[in-house]
């Protein structure tokens, strides 16, 4: 049986919340990776330039020459004033370069009157009184006692400047990075909750989104089912006057024409009555291809125990003359309307079978894949080429030229593969839109 509409709603409706939800979480970590990474490259710049600014203002007045000619009353000075500015904006290490890459001055003593080979840019603000703001690499040999605490990063930042007679200096201030991450933390805190509402809306939108075409979904596979069962009844329909027609006119009037020719000959002398028996008899077995022809035509439905159940008269047919049938079924039903088409496309080819390909073996194949249906009934018997087929439609048998209709309006299709000596391969492509 098929399975209710509502079904088919409610699956597209939790799929589509299912993606909904992963794309959320996926564009929400996203999201906060690149807000923390923008947040950390602003931060780093507005906190360079605060750094910057503050420092310029509060040691401007102690870079003076005399630090420079090692004055110690200049020294103590810049000592006291540094040791105040640090104390209120979380300084980690200070020290003051002279343009030939000298330490001049330094709050760790240790560092005083050291020579370390400057970067070219850092070089370069002896020139431009620029700045520069980034990570300190603590690895650097100059670096050896900027380590406190277990901490492996600071903020960097590097200032060019000059004394009252212009003689270069370079400044060189650490920062806590602790710094950074609190201006970090403030930018998520303010930004990331606003991003995630973003997203949350977007998601909720899709919500009534993935109704309507759940209800499109569901209305389109309606149709379908429809205007297939309409096409199926209307060939029902015909099959059946065509039967009643047959079995009615055709088949009652040679009936009659049997009798009359064997009550003739029952009368007659020979040799007139050895032929009017042979025409009786003729006649009769022309009744019964007539019947058997009318059992084909007459339209078949799907028994309770599936469609495999409807082709066992045919199997057993061809079983018992001598002919080795395989079954291999895929374990899901198909549909009742697929599960019809399929039916019907596999007697017909055992027909044909039993009465044309004079086989030996034969296998009957049903898959299912990714929502399709897939039969394929094949043997190995004498096959035939198109010169043949077309003999045969001339002689009336359009069974699976019919089926081929009925595929077509099943959105299916149905293709049969055979040369002489080689067999013949039925093969039905089938979509089960459920």
């Amino acid at each position: 049986m098929s399975r209710p509409p509502y079904l088919t709603t409610r699956r597209v409706i939790v799929v589509a919340l299912v993606r909904s939800a992963i794309v959320f979480a996926v564009l929400g970590a996203l999201s906060l990776w690149a807000l923390r990474a923008a947040g950390l490259a602003e931060a780093k710049k507005d906190a360079g330039s605060t750094a910057e600014l503050s420092t310029r203002v509060a040691l401007a007045p102690f870079l003076t020459d005399e630090l420079l000619a090692h004055d110690p009353v200049a020294y103590q000075q810049l000592a006291h004033a540094a040791a105040t500015f640090a104390q209120y904006r979380q300084i980690a290490r200070m020290k003051i370069w002279s343009a030939d890459n000298e330490v001049i001055w330094s709050d760790d003593p240790r560092l005083v009157g050291q020579v370390f080979e400057l970067e070219p840019d850092e070089r370069e603000l002896f020139r431009t009184f620029g700045a520069i703001v980034g990570v300190s690499d603590l690895d650097k040999e100059e670096n050896v006692f900027e380590v406190q605490d277990g901490q492996t990063k600071l903020l960097e930042v590097y200032f060019g400047t000059q004394t009252a007679s212009g003689q270069p200096l370079l400044v060189e201030t650490y920062y806590s990075y602790s710094y950074v991450t609190a201006l970090v933390d403030d930018y998520q805190s303010r930004f990331f909750p606003l991003l995630l509402a973003g997203l949350g809306l977007l998601t909720l939108v899709q919500v009534p989104l993935a109704l309507t075409l759940a209800r499109q979904l569901n209305r389109s596979q309606h149709d379908r089912e429809r205007l297939l069962q309409r096409a199926i009844d209307v060939s029902d329909t015909e099959r059946r006057r065509i039967a009643a027609e047959v079995h009615d006119g055709a088949v009652q009037e040679l009936l009659g024409v049997a009798f009359s020719l064997t009550a003739k000959a029952r009368h007659a002398d020979p040799p007139l009555s050895d032929e009017l028996g042979v025409l009786a008899g003729a006649t009769r077995s022309t009744v019964r291809t007539l019947r058997s022809l009318l059992s084909s035509i007459y339209p078949v439905a799907v028994p309770p125990e599936g469609w495999v159940a409807g082709i066992d008269d045919l199997v057993i047919e061809l079983r018992s003359k001598g002919v080795a049938v395989d079954l291999e079924v895929a374990a899901q039903r198909p549909p009742h309307v697929e599960e019809l088409l399929i039916l019907r496309v596999a007697r017909e080819a055992l027909r044909n079978i039993s009465a044309h390909a004079d086989a030996s073996e034969v296998a009957v194949r049903l898959s299912h894949h990714g929502g399709a249906y897939v039969l394929e009934v094949e043997d190995d018997g004498q096959g035939f080429d198109d010169v043949v087929a077309a003999a045969r439609r001339r002689q009336g048998h359009l069974g699976l030229e019919l089926l081929k209709d009925l595929a077509h309006d099943a959105a299916a299709n149905v293709m049969i593969t055979s040369a002489p000596g080689e067999g013949t391969t039925v093969r039905l492509e089938l979509a089960a839109h459920r």
